[in-house]
């Protein structure tokens, strides 16, 4: 696994902000481009906003769980909500190791193992 951190939230990678993104949509920064994006799908009247969600694989028990990405901004606090201290456990994402202050995104695959033995 390659061990990095990714670059600073406010220069856009390609695969990180999908959809139109105001740093790379230049459009996106002039009023008229503001207000489109105010006029964008919104959900039928009185239905709330879909929950983002994280899907986090979690092992060694092989367990699938979604976790709202209010309570998981980062993988730090991603292992406050599983109920984990950050030297017990292990986060990564595809093939790179996530250090506590790494930001997760909606929609992301994570995976967590424990690495501290039990006995």
């Amino acid at each position: 696994m390659i061990a990095e951190k990714p670059e600073h939230f406010g220069r856009c990678a390609d695969d990180r902000c999908p959809g139109r993104c105001p740093y790379r949509d230049a459009g996106l920064m002039t009023p008229e481009g503001r207000a489109r994006l105010l006029d964008g799908p919104h959900p039928a009247g009185g239905e709330p906003w879909p929950q983002r969600v994280i899907h986090v694989r979690f092992q060694p028990q092989d367990v699938r769980l979604d976790i709202p990405r209010c309570r998981a901004k980062n993988a730090g606090k991603l292992l406050e909500a599983l109920g984990l201290r950050p030297c017990t456990a292990i986060v990564a994402c595809g093939e790179r190791l996530l250090t506590p202050d790494t930001p997760l995104y909606p929609e992301q695959d994570i995976l967590v193992r424990k690495v501290m033995s039990s006995g």
